[in-house]
């Protein structure tokens, strides 16, 4: 099948946004803005008609890079490494498209994409151990023992008891770390699923609403209809019982010239 202009122009554009985002140039605003273009071009190729409109795995394909683009520009955004650890674990990066539809360029594409969210998973990783490194090593300096009473190591460079205590520190920092994100994924799950429920239950009230005014307009039409027929009715015998008593008041008036005539 004949890939349209409308898809080539959006896979380079894709491509293009790969390459920026591959090189740390999230904080770049033509990077946003480029991504902006992306979903409005899926937008149109959703919409193109049968004949040159792309599979539907092909755009299911497309949708999840557009969105792992998005989710990498927040995760740049971020100012704490842990949380940019918890948001690069939330990407999904695409997965390889079916081999019927499969090409060489599709394959490179989803190659860069998955290289680009190990790379950041490792950079995001490695910022996270240096912050740990740096607050632990801060405190090493505040709670340094005296050097009468220290146990040094060979060179004389850092006391054995320090190191181990470095050590535990960054093992419970790490736990603790863990347990942080642990708790947050529970919570955004929980906030999710309490989400749903109430979509849910809304869109049950709607359907019910929704119900219940069809059915009471169905029986306002009923209504309307009797009443209209009845007034219909109502007017014809109106009309009839005045022409008849029209007619009576005349009979009687000429009985009565007859019975009783005018005096001479």
């Amino acid at each position: 099948m004949a890939v349209s202009r409308l898809e080539i122009n959006f896979r380079r554009l894709l491509g293009r946004c790969e390459e920026m985002a591959a090189e740390t140039r999230a904080g770049d605003w033509r990077l946003e803005k480029y991504v902006e273009a992306l979903q409005g071009q899926l937008s149109e190729l959703n919409n193109l008609p049968s004949p040159g409109k792309p599979a539907s795995d092909i755009l299911k394909e497309y949708n999840k890079k557009v969105e792992f683009l998005k989710k990498y520009i927040e995760a740049e955004k971020l100012e704490s490494p842990s949380e940019r650890v918890l948001a690069t674990e939330m990407m999904k990066p695409g997965q390889p498209c079916l081999e019927r539809y499969s090409t060489a360029s599709s394959q490179l594409s989803n190659r860069k994409t998955r290289e680009l969210h190990a790379r950041a998973r490792s950079r995001y990783q490695k910022d996270m151990r240096e912050e740990l490194l740096g607050k632990m090593d801060n405190d090493n300096k505040s709670d340094a023992p005296d050097a009468s009473g220290a146990r040094w190591t060979r060179g004389g460079e850092e006391p054995e008891g320090d190191l181990d205590t470095v050590l535990q520190r960054h093992q419970d920092m790490q736990a603790k770390i863990a347990e942080e994100m642990l708790t947050l994924a529970r919570s955004l799950k929980h906030n999710q699923l309490a989400a749903q429920n109430i979509i849910r239950e809304d869109t049950k009230v709607l359907d019910k609403s929704s119900k219940l005014a069809e059915g009471n307009y169905d029986r306002l039409k009923v209504e309307t209809d009797r009443l209209e027929e009845h007034v219909k009715r109502s007017c014809n015998w109106t009309m009839w019982t005045m022409l008849a008593i029209v007619c009576i008041i005349f009979l009687f008036m000429i009985l009565f010239i007859r019975l009783f005539p005018k005096p001479r």
